[in-house]
């Protein structure tokens, strides 16, 4: 398929953000956890200040985003196997 068509319906789409937020919503551990986040996340800022915090959540924020990234990729080859194996 065709990158720049990939490109378009889901990097480019300015919906998917608010589509997956209100989604998220709609998960019941989702939202706890959420809300467990944002508690330690404050209790963690008043402990050690606001600039080491924002420095700390900006390197675990891109750590994750590559996890999930990874994740996500593993997935596909897991897929693209597993289709493979169906039909040849």
């Amino acid at each position: 398929m065709d990158q720049t068509i990939l490109q378009t319906l889901f990097l480019d789409n300015l919906e998917i953000p608010a589509e997956l937020a209100k989604f998220c919503d709609t998960i019941p551990e989702y939202v706890q956890a959420e809300q467990a986040f944002k508690q330690a996340s404050r209790e963690l800022e008043a402990c050690i200040g606001y600039e080491r915090y924002e420095h700390f959540e900006s390197i675990f924020t891109r750590h994750l985003a590559c996890e999930v990234r990874a994740s996500y990729l593993f997935g596909l080859g897991l897929r693209r196997e597993i289709l493979r194996g169906m039909t040849g």
